[in-house]
């Protein structure tokens, strides 16, 4: 059995998918509107061009009024000036000049462009309103015929769209009196014809905009259900990353404690340890390690990205800075028998306003994978002031290097440069998209230059401080002069 749809369940429907609603009040009001607008628009383009033409109608019966005057007195001149105006305007229909009857009830015509009419009884009550009112009358009419013709229309008249501008007016002499009538219809066909292409240019571009605006409107309706599809992403996307923080908070300690417990056992703290069981105890301490790693990468991955990472700040002298880290990683560069060493420039760099654990971080993280990724030869620390302030932290090694195209992806997250040589080097993909935040949060950029099979550059410049800068440059100074 159906549920009957309620309005509670219709409104709780509309409150959970507004955008449905709202769209579909677009796709109903807009076309409505411009539809609307353009109907009104074109009637009024109508009404007026109507009105226009009715007082040109008026106006060519005045002018013929004003400029026939001395025709009124003699009958074959006054034909001649209808067939001359006739011929001039070539709208009118029909033009009549009419007289009053020897009773004075009704009216005869005694000039009309069509000569056959001339003597003929006129038909219609317009012409004794007109002379009784003495005042030019206008009306809309379909019948084309002329004063003296039936007024009466046919069915064919009907049902066309020929419309005609009927005009009687009185005609007065140099007196002011009134001595007959002018009864004229002036065909609104060519008029007619040009607004009908009007409209039907009119109604086209209607026709498209409205479709038009129902595509558009329909797209919107997506880009609607898009929106509501980005949200729950970004939904689910906080919610991993809220994970991914919870579960590397809770992994850091159990893993600290392993890393403790291993270093014992590797300590001989529980008793000696040797062969098989102490290479597996190495073994795991190195997995360990680097499972310890991943976890520090995934917790700075998720401060940075939900803007938690924060920064400590405070002048730090370069050279010292770099010799210190160069001792915690000697080890292992002796280890692959690489040489170590770092160039001190010649005169002593300004200091840095810089985050120390996040330098540190940073330089450890270059340095590391220059070891790392160089099977023979040289690990170069370079440090020099450039031009700008800025100081320059260059590490320079000739490994394994990498194409053009691992550049341009050096630093996106996850990426690694994948090669035969490095298959089977460890790492998670985040050290370098992690550097690469936090040098610019502390304000610096970092830069890589690099040579398949030559070797790699990776440099680290931040503005050096300006009392340092001025300081030296003073130095400088009073050294010249002395």
């Amino acid at each position: 059995m159906s549920t009957p749809i309620t309005t509670e369940a219709t409104s709780k429907f509309l409150r959970r998918n507004w955008q449905i609603a709202y769209a579909v009040t677009l796709i109903l009001l807009i076309p409505a509107t411009i539809v609307l607008n353009t109907f009104f628009v074109t009637d009024r383009f109508r009404n007026t061009v109507d009105m226009e033409l009715q007082r040109t109608a008026v106006m060519v019966g005045k002018l013929f009024n004003v400029t026939g005057r001395e025709t009124f007195t003699d009958a074959r001149a006054m034909q001649s000036r209808v067939e001359e105006v006739s011929k001039a305007i070539p709208e009118i229909q029909s033009l009549d000049v009419l007289a009053r009857d020897a009773d004075g009830k009704d009216f005869h015509v005694v000039a009309s462009k069509t000569p056959a009419d001339i003597g003929k009884q006129a038909h219609g009550n317009q012409f004794a309103l007109s002379a009784y009112d003495n005042q030019a009358i206008a009306y809309l009419t379909k019948s084309p015929g002329s004063a003296a013709s039936d007024q009466s229309l046919t069915a064919a008249q009907a049902r066309s769209n020929a419309r005609y501008w009927g005009v009687v007016m009185p005609l007065t002499d140099a007196k002011g009196e009134q001595t007959y009538l002018l009864s004229m219809k002036l065909s609104l066909s060519s008029i007619d014809d040009q607004v009908r292409s009007n409209l039907y240019w009119a109604y086209l571009w209607l026709a498209i905009t409205v479709l038009v605006v129902m595509l558009m409107l329909a797209s919107n309706t997506k880009l609607f259900q898009y929106a509501a599809l980005y949200r729950k992403l970004q939904e689910v996307d906080q919610m991993k990353d809220d994970f991914i923080s919870m579960a590397s908070h809770e992994l850091r300690a159990p893993i600290t404690a392993i890393r403790g417990y291993l270093s014992l056992f590797l300590d001989n703290a529980f008793g000696t340890m040797e062969g098989k069981g102490r290479d597996a105890m190495s073994t795991t301490m190195a997995l360990s390690g680097h499972l310890a790693t991943l976890v520090e990468d995934l917790l700075d991955v998720s401060r940075i990205e939900q803007g938690r990472m924060s920064a400590e700040y405070e002048d730090v002298a370069v050279e010292p800075f770099i010799e210190e880290l160069m001792q915690q990683l000697k080890f292992e560069a002796e280890r692959k028998k690489l040489t170590f060493t770092y160039e001190k420039p010649a005169q002593p760099l300004p200091r840095i306003r810089v985050d120390r654990s996040r330098l540190k971080q940073v330089i450890i993280n270059l340095m590391s994978n220059a070891i790392k990724y160089t099977p023979a030869g040289s690990v170069i620390v370079t440090t020099i002031l450039k031009d700008g302030g800025m100081v320059e932290i260059k590490v320079t090694d000739t490994g394994l290097g990498m194409s053009a195209e691992a550049r341009e992806k050096l630093f996106q997250k996850f990426y690694r440069v994948r090669t035969v040589e490095t298959s089977t080097i460890p790492g998670t993909g985040l050290g370098l998209w992690i550097t690469k935040q936090i040098v610019e949060m502390m304000k610096g950029r970092i830069f890589v230059d690099s040579i398949e099979k030559v070797g790699t550059q990776m440099s680290v410049v931040f503005p050096a401080l300006k009392a340092d800068i001025a300081a030296a440059a003073g130095t400088k100074k009073d050294a010249k002069t002395a």
